[in-house]
Formats: structure tokens, C-alpha cells, sequence
């Protein structure tokens, strides 16, 4: 259960990685003219971010291996 819940966490940081880009751009975009320029680098920065941190967090949860919970369960 603990793997799915992290893996469950892995999403939501991506998801909140590419709307803080997004949205982050989209209000720069507002503030200083510069539509669409900002959103599009903005997007691409969160998407950057997202890739290395799901990277680095699906290499925690393959390194621990399996859960001793769902061991028990088999």
C-alpha cells in the first residue's frame, strides 16, 4: 500500500508541476505583454522540473523494492 500511495504522490507532484509552469507563465504572460512566450517557457520549465523529480522519486520507490506489507498478504 505504501508504493501506491508514493506512486499516487509522484502524480500530483507532476500535475502541480505543470500548473505552477502553466499558470506561473500565463500570469507573467498578463503582466508583461509577452503572450504567449512566457506560458510556453513556463510549461517547458515545469516540465523540465517534473521529469527529474519523478525520476528521482520512481528511483527511491524501485530501490526499496517491494512492500514487507503485500509480502505478508501473498
Amino acid at each position: 500500500m505504501r508504493t501506491v500511495l508514493r506512486i499516487t504522490g509522484i502524480g500530483w507532484y507532476v500535475a502541480l508541476c505543470l500548473l505552477g509552469g502553466g499558470f506561473g507563465g500565463i500570469w507573467l504572460d498578463g503582466r508583461l505583454g509577452s503572450k504567449p512566450m512566457l506560458t510556453l517557457l513556463g510549461l517547458g520549465a515545469g516540465l523540465i522540473i517534473a521529469g527529474i523529480g519523478m525520476y528521482r522519486m520512481l528511483m527511491a520507490v524501485v530501490s526499496e523494492g517491494p512492500d514487507p506489507e503485500d509480502q505478508s498478504k501473498q
